[in-house]
């Protein structure tokens, strides 16, 4: 052990800007749409399917308004989240959504940690129940683009509430493997190069276990020039193997998805697994992705309070006994992802109780 305490554990919540008007989705979808206008008209698709997740407390907010930021990062530390890890949307360049993450580089007043999450996919017309996968911003890698990424990406990092591990500011790269490797390669290295020019030891630099199907090896995050890998489930859960489906009575016959008995696998501590890369732990509350999703593929896993702290709890003993004093980071997916069925954030059915769970699952360590 490194003589660590539970209140040494740093959790830190995903963090979905897209509540707001942009441009973008104002072109595709009209004015006024948002991730709401599609959660809000969600309905129950199996026997005690829970839908639609309605918002309270913080309720169907707009982003644009700075109070809710202050709200919620009120919530937040009041529960014993440590930090946000905000979604970035950078295509060469070219950013969408950014408006929230500028008003709250701007308000210092907004007093809590956060870090980048570069979500380098191609930005897709998934709205229209996926049928016509239009892509509408491609990623690439394009000459100069390691530092137009680091012009854009400097003034996080150089912010003084900005999550690093020694002298290293922590940058989640979804998908590395997302652009032609040579490329990726030289972006890594240069991206790196300047992080040192700006006063900066390096940067440190995760991407989820997902792809790297062999994470209890380091092949991957060598091969990939990272620092580490972190759990993003439920990625990775949805084959058979892992987790098995749950029968159910689905009362809409266009319903195209499955549902995973996530309790059962946290009974059995199916998260504690060997391991020799540099690994963080992640857990969620609950996910369903029905409104995205519904006749595209949704994945369900209908959790409860409980077991997610139980989770939890473990997961916060594994990193005390696991990782070094400055890297006892674990995430949680999400702070507000609403269209995922994956918040914190308090809702009609259970209130404060994910966050109350939260408070006390490292209250209870201590």
């Amino acid at each position: 052990n490194h003589n660590c305490k539970p209140n040494d554990v740093k959790l830190i919540a995903h963090y979905l800007p897209q509540f707001h008007d942009f441009k973008e989705n104002i072109k595709w979808f009209g004015r006024g749409f948002s991730e709401w206008s599609n959660t809000s008209k969600t309905v129950p698709q199996f026997i005690g399917h829970y839908q639609p997740h309605i918002p309270i407390d913080v309720g169907y907010y707009n982003l644009e308004n700075i109070n809710i930021m202050k709200r919620q990062i009120e919530l937040a530390k009041k529960y014993g989240i440590y930090g946000f890890s905000f979604y970035y949307y950078w295509f060469s360049g070219e950013k969408i959504m950014e408006k929230p993450l500028e008003k709250f580089l701007a308000d210092k007043s907004l007093d809590i940690p956060f870090l980048l999450f570069w979500a380098n996919e191609d930005w897709t017309m998934l709205w229209s129940n996926g049928q016509n996968r239009e892509t509408l911003h491609k990623q690439e890698l394009l000459d100069g683009d390691a530092e137009k990424f680091m012009q854009d990406a400097l003034p996080y990092f150089k912010d003084k509430r900005y999550i690093k591990i020694g002298n290293k500011p922590i940058l989640i790269i979804y998908n590395p493997g997302k652009f032609p490797y040579e490329k990726y390669k030289e972006f890594n290295l240069r991206i790196r190069k300047i992080a040192k020019e700006n006063g900066f030891d390096d940067l440190y630099i995760l991407t989820t276990t997902f792809r790297a199907k062999k994470y209890k090896s380091k092949t991957y995050t060598d091969k990939f020039l990272l620092d580490g890998l972190f759990e993003f489930f439920p990625q990775g859960l949805t084959s058979k193997k892992i987790i098995n489906p749950l029968k159910v009575k689905i009362m809409n016959n266009k319903f195209n998805g499955k549902i995973f008995n996530i309790t059962k696998w946290i009974d059995k501590k199916r998260y504690i697994y060997p391991y020799k890369a540099n690994l963080f732990k992640g857990c969620f509350p609950s996910w369903d992705n029905t409104s995205r999703k519904c006749y595209n593929g949704a994945n369900i896993f209908p959790n409860t309070p409980e077991h997610y702290k139980k989770w939890l709890k473990d997961i916060i003993s594994w990193t005390i006994e696991n990782k070094s004093k400055d890297e006892q980071f674990l995430f949680i997916n999400a702070w507000n992802e609403w269209a995922e069925g994956a918040h914190l954030e308090p809702d009609q059915k259970y209130g404060y109780s994910y966050l109350q769970m939260t408070k006390e699952a490292l209250e209870e360590l201590t």
